[in-house]
């Protein structure tokens, strides 16, 4: 299916009926003391009807209409468009509650876009007719996001549920999907995290503003309440909140059993995973999740067969791919790593990430040299994305430079990079905990984590091991819990 296949948009309304709705809007009481917003408006509107809704991206709003600079703006450290496109939004939604009420033609900026839609008052067919459109939409969606997810099925999801708000701009399920999409395009690691984050959370305040019970919402919530946002309480009411809505949905179950597993509470997270287990036996994600709890208690036996489980049903996924070559590592088979991890690139060349996780198996395997000649290489072989600090401060750990990886590990706590939340338990860092540093690191980063008390040394076998091997089937040293150890973080997919 091709984004050319979606409904298209309809044509804009006469140029004199839309200057006088804007007219309208401008001198209502939720517009005249703005005229950023007012200025904004007009030219989202203005590239519409001069049909240049493709130059509608942030980059050139913020050149064009905030007076960044060309050359110095930034998106992932200054968010001025996405913050002033939502307050528009809050305004046009004033603004239709109460003066703009009855008007003939409403201008709305669906969320997710700069690209605004012209809409005429239309009859309750025409609106039940929209809805069941965006209906179609967002159950296309929901099968791109029941794929193994990668970059492709992501986006494929981002554009069908942008398609549905557009037709229906108040479908709150549009809202949730769309937030789905953004928040697994951020903590993969195939957007900017950040700026995808962003997006997320603005569709989802949009989503529970219009139906603030919805427990997928309240769940993605949470992860993005805990993940990038650092902030546990609030993540785990709101996870609970899903889970008294919804006792029967598989996805809430599997992304609060994700979090539980990222605090060091395995007992709980092992009761909610096998529930979404039992709820849906052939949703990928419960069994992932799975696998890094399994990481977590160091079961290597009972994560590879969970494993291979999920090479039966998703053999050709980068994430199983990873999960092989994490397991791998762990055990300390670092020649089976590398085979693993060089399939995962294979199948994702296009992710920085994928080769950090090589480099970091090399390193393992005593090849530092090779591991830093694949890092030096990264610029040709991914030009336009850099990798994560995160995994960058797992190829420091397996090399042995505890300083690097601190570093890097301090850079992910700075600037809130979603996978940080894995490092406490991660075991990848093992041969850091004996350092005072790391509980430090810890407390500074959250001082409720397991570990973040006092110091904690991994066991004999893993201090005696370059780069951190623990010994098979041992208990976890501090509660431990692991991401995809190299490789994109399954994070709460849905």
């Amino acid at each position: 299916m091709k984004i050319d296949e979606l409904p298209p948009h309809t044509e804009p309304p006469p140029a004199p009926r839309v200057a006088l709705a804007l007219a309208g809007i401008e001198a209502s009481r939720a517009f005249r003391g703005s005229a950023r917003h007012r200025a904004l408006l007009r030219y989202l509107v203005g590239a519409l009807l001069d049909d240049r809704a493709e130059t509608l991206k942030e980059s050139v709003i913020a050149v064009e209409v905030f007076g960044r600079s060309a050359s110095g703006f930034d998106p992932q450290h200054d968010s001025i468009v996405r913050v002033e496109a939502r307050r528009l939004r809050g305004r046009l939604a004033r603004y239709y509650a109460d003066e703009g009420r009855g008007a003939a033609l409403r201008v709305e900026l669906p969320v997710g876009s700069y690209v605004p839609v012209l809409r005429s008052a239309g009859s309750a067919p025409e609106e039940a007719a929209a809805t069941r459109r965006a209906r179609d939409l967002c159950e296309r969606g929901d099968h791109f996001l029941r794929q193994p997810l990668g970059p492709a099925t992501l986006e494929q999801a981002r554009e069908r549920f942008e398609a549905a708000l557009r037709e229906a701009p108040q479908h709150a399920p549009a809202c949730v999907g769309l937030a789905r999409a953004w928040l697994n395009l951020a903590t993969g690691g195939y957007r900017p995290p950040r700026l995808a984050a962003d997006h997320a959370g603005e569709a989802l305040r949009r989503a529970l503003a219009l139906a603030p019970d919805d427990p997928t919402a309240l769940a993605l919530l949470g992860a993005l309440q805990h993940q990038f946002e650092h902030d546990w309480p609030a993540a785990e009411r709101s996870f609970r909140r899903a889970v008294a809505r919804a006792p029967g949905q598989a996805f809430v179950h599997t992304a609060y059993g994700h979090h539980l597993t990222l605090r060091g509470r395995a007992d709980d997270a092992e009761r909610e995973l096998l529930l979404a287990r039992r709820l849906d036996p052939q949703y990928l994600h419960s069994r992932m999740h799975m696998v890094n709890l399994r990481i977590t208690q160091r079961r290597w036996d009972q994560a590879a067969l969970e494993i291979d489980a999920l090479r039966d049903l998703a053999p050709g996924a980068m994430p199983v791919a990873g999960l092989c070559g994490a397991l791998a590592l762990f055990r300390g088979d670092a020649a089976a790593a590398r085979q693993h991890y060089k399939q995962a690139c294979a199948l994702q060349p296009g992710h920085p990430d994928v080769w950090c996780a090589l480099a970091a198996a090399l390193a393992f395997g005593g090849d530092v040299a090779a591991a830093d000649a694949l890092l030096a290489d990264l610029p040709r072989r991914v030009p336009d994305r850099a990798p994560s600090r995160y995994l960058l401060a797992i190829v420091a750990a397996r090399s042995g430079r505890a300083d690097a990886a601190f570093a890097a590990l301090e850079a992910c706590r700075v600037q809130r990079e979603p996978n940080t939340i894995y490092a406490p338990l991660d075991p990848s860092f093992d041969a850091l905990r004996g350092d005072p540093r790391w509980a430090a690191w810890l407390r500074a980063l959250d001082p409720a984590l397991p570990g973040a008390r006092a110091p904690a040394r991994p066991g004999g076998a893993a201090r005696r091991a370059a780069g951190g091997r623990a010994q098979r089937g041992g208990k976890p040293e501090d509660g431990g819990a692991a991401s995809s150890s190299g490789v994109p973080p399954t994070g709460p997919r849905p």
